[in-house]
């Protein structure tokens, strides 16, 4: 690097005028006196003056006093244009100068910098009391600082076939420019030849044309000493056998026995604090048991709510402490920027969060230990999490698990001890449509099995299912019959016939099932019909008979006609009298 900075100070001049004085003032006596005819293409170049001869390895003496006669030439070059600019009386000329004379500033101070770092090995001369008057921080700048190493890690794969673009590329401006020095010192020598002895070699005409072929020549042997560089740093990169595969190999080494091993310490210490703050939380209020007492309820809500957020923030920390610890800047910061990430996405939907939270603190529409209904069911709520565990003890089961989100769209209210949670459990029989008998073998929350008789079985969705015409006939039921007699027994119906009708029926009932499943018998004088008398005749009967269901209207039947026949009642068929018109 020291070698590059070296000629640097006769290159990019903005005036012609400017680049000559710049040249005569950094050249030695001897290069000034030099005759005024300059050979077109001088075999060897010569250096250009202040510029160190190109060596695969300069002692550090040399490069001290190179750096020194650098630093004297740039002060008489700064000197020269500073007489320039109190000379000059255009504008664009002092603009022009100033330009320079800026430039020429810049590369002192670089010079002075090269000088001390070579000297006492420091980058920089900071002067420390002038810390407190330093700039305030900016926290742009600090993220940027602390993102670079993630960034330049990101970077090294590609390094070296970047490197070598960069060279390449770089070689070929140069030969450009190489080219370029050798035509204007060619047209140069041409006008010359041309001139021939019609100007002297005194005129300003030939030392013009004397100081133009000295710039060019100092930009060739710049030019040529840069190539020379840029060939040496290539040939040390393709020496050195780094290729891209073996570059991929060592990144993926380097992964594989660094990386990974911090990334598994990280997971290892995260999921250990995690569970560990869950855990003895866990405990304490297992062996604290605050949760007991109801004025506490929602502090014990409030700090389960910050020990769920604390122990994540908690375990994320310990883990960055692990990779800052391991000094792996670049997982630190993709953690970082991950954390971030998530930061902002939770900041965008802060108000559905803060709703969330208030589920969370049982503060919101549906609260622990309260009834909500989905799909005409009644679910009993459990404890409100992230998901939270809907249960109803007649369906069975783990009953439903839904997110806090489709939670918050519900409302619960309040139950009473006896209310029932579904109006049918298992093994129960029902009607359906009035007409059709089934029974329940199985619940879910998701449908209902029903068999009918004969085997036959059907799954029906439970939110079908509570929109149907379903009677239960588990819990009790009735079953009615009508029977006529004749209206010669008018004398024995009021009384007489309905006692000895309802002994005989609930005799022969009795013949067919215990004496607790018959709850009564109920005959009573209905109608005094067209043609007959009609009882009214009904079996209330307990829910174990609900299979003979079908079949109880037939027994009924069956007993109240023997009845009659044992009774001598005439059971009438319809009737219809015709009166004759008389003649008259």
């Amino acid at each position: 690097m020291l070698l590059w900075l070296l000629p640097a100070q006769a290159q990019e001049v903005k005036s012609v005028e400017g680049k000559a004085k710049l040249v005569e003032t950094t050249a030695p006596p001897a290069a000034v006196e030099t005759p005024a005819t300059a050979p077109a293409v001088p075999t060897p170049p010569t250096s250009p003056p202040g510029v160190v001869p190109l060596e695969p390895e300069p002692d550090k003496a040399s490069t001290l006093i190179s750096l020194l006669n650098t630093k004297a030439a740039l002060r008489k070059s700064l000197e020269e244009q500073r007489r320039r600019l109190r000379a000059e009386t255009t504008e664009s000329g002092k603009e022009a100068i100033q330009a320079e004379i800026t430039r020429l500033e810049k590369r002192t101070q670089e010079v002075d910098r090269d000088f001390n770092v070579l000297v006492t090995g420091a980058d920089s001369l900071r002067d420390l009391s002038l810390r407190a008057n330093e700039a305030p921080v900016k926290l742009q700048d600090e993220l940027g600082q602390f993102l670079s190493p993630v960034f330049a890690d990101l970077r090294e794969l590609t390094r070296r076939p970047r490197e070598v673009r960069a060279l390449q590329d770089e070689l070929g401006r140069l030969n450009a420019e190489e080219k370029q020095a050798l035509d204007a010192l060619k047209e140069v020598e041409t006008t010359q030849a041309d001139l021939g002895t019609e100007v002297k070699a005194d005129s300003p005409v030939r030392a013009e044309l004397k100081a133009t072929s000295l710039r060019w020549q100092t930009r060739l042997d710049e030019v040529r000493n840069r190539i020379a560089v840029v060939k040496h740093q290539l040939k040390e990169l393709d020496a050195s056998g780094t290729t891209f595969w073996s570059e991929l190999g060592g990144q993926v080494k380097n992964f594989v026995f660094v990386r990974a091993v911090n990334i598994s310490l990280a997971l290892l210490v995260f999921l250990v604090v995690l569970f560990g703050v869950r855990t003895a939380y866990y405990y304490a209020f297992k062996f604290v048991p605050v949760r007991k007492y109801e004025k506490l309820s929602f502090s014990a809500r409030v700090l389960d709510v910050v020990h769920e957020g604390g122990s994540i923030v908690l375990a994320a920390v310990c883990a960055l402490l692990v990779l800052y610890a391991r000094g792996d800047w670049l997982l630190g910061g993709l953690a970082l920027i991950a954390i971030g990430g998530l930061i902002m996405t939770a900041k965008s939907g802060i108000g559905r969060y803060l709703k969330e939270l208030q589920f969370l603190l049982n503060l919101g529409s549906v609260r622990e230990g309260e009834r909500v209904t989905i799909n005409g069911v009644p679910w009993r709520v459990g404890k409100i999490h992230m998901f939270t565990q809907l249960t109803n003890s007649v369906i069975g089961g783990p009953g439903l698990r839904l997110p806090l989100e489709e939670l918050s769209g519900m409302v619960s209210r309040p139950g009473a001890l006896d209310e029932p949670w579904f109006p049918f459990p298992k093994r129960s029989w029902v009607l359906l449509g009035g007409t059709t008998m089934a029974q329940i073998t199985d619940l879910t929350p998701d449908h209902v099995e029903i068999v009918y008789g004969g085997g036959l079985k059907r799954w029906i969705p439970l939110a079908d299912f509570m929109g149907m015409d379903v009677a239960g006939l588990s819990g009790g039921f009735a079953r009615s019959i009508t029977l006529g007699l004749d209206y010669r027994h008018q004398a024995q119906a009021p009384h007489e016939i309905p006692e000895l009708l309802k002994a005989d029926v609930r005799a022969a009932l009795l013949e067919t099932m215990r004496e607790d499943e018959l709850v009564n018998v109920i005959v009573e004088f209905e109608a005094a019909a067209d043609s007959s008398l009609n009882f009214l005749i009904v079996g209330v009967f307990a829910g174990s008979q609900a299979p003979n269901y079908p079949g109880l209207t037939r027994v009924m039947q069956r007993a109240a006609l023997e009845s009659a026949t044992r009774h001598g009642w005439d059971i009438p068929f319809p009737q219809m009298v015709v009166h004759k018109a008389s003649d008259e």
